[in-house]
């Protein structure tokens, strides 16, 4: 099931709202795959290696604004990051392996960063919205 943008993921700070829709965009690129008749590892790893990048660009912007004001909730807050990069490099290891399934390995990717983004969203990140507007982040 693609992973739609919906209001209730708004953080309210248009920077990381912008970037939080570019990550559905990248998700569903791998729902994509899973509905054409076939696909590469290739095809699955060059979407996989989009998502880390974008991934690490993304988590290091919150993290500076973490650092940069000192923000209560940044240990619990990148411990869940880190878990994110960790489930990443783990992917991308799996899909370097001769016996991988890139249909099942596409399946178990596009399900884990969609839930876990949409879990992150909702928890984590709508808790820094109050601090974030108030350092004015934009």
């Amino acid at each position: 099931m693609r992973f739609i943008w919906d209001p209730k993921y708004s953080v309210s700070i248009k920077s990381i709202d912008t970037q939080h829709q570019r990550f559905f965009e990248i998700i569903n690129q791998i729902y994509t795959l899973i509905h054409q008749a076939y696909f590469s590892k290739e095809d699955l790893l060059t979407i996989v290696k989009e998502l880390e990048e974008y991934g690490n660009y993304h988590l290091s912007y919150e993290e500076k604004y973490f650092k940069e004001y000192n923000y209560p909730n940044a240990k619990t807050h990148i411990a869940a990051h880190q878990i994110l990069r960790q489930k990443i490099k783990d992917y991308l290891t799996d899909l370097q392996k001769p016996d991988s399934v890139p249909e099942t390995l596409a399946a178990d990717i596009a399900e884990f960063t969609k839930n876990w983004l949409s879990e992150h969203i909702l928890d984590l990140d709508h808790q820094y919205i109050q601090f974030f507007i108030l350092h004015d982040i934009k």
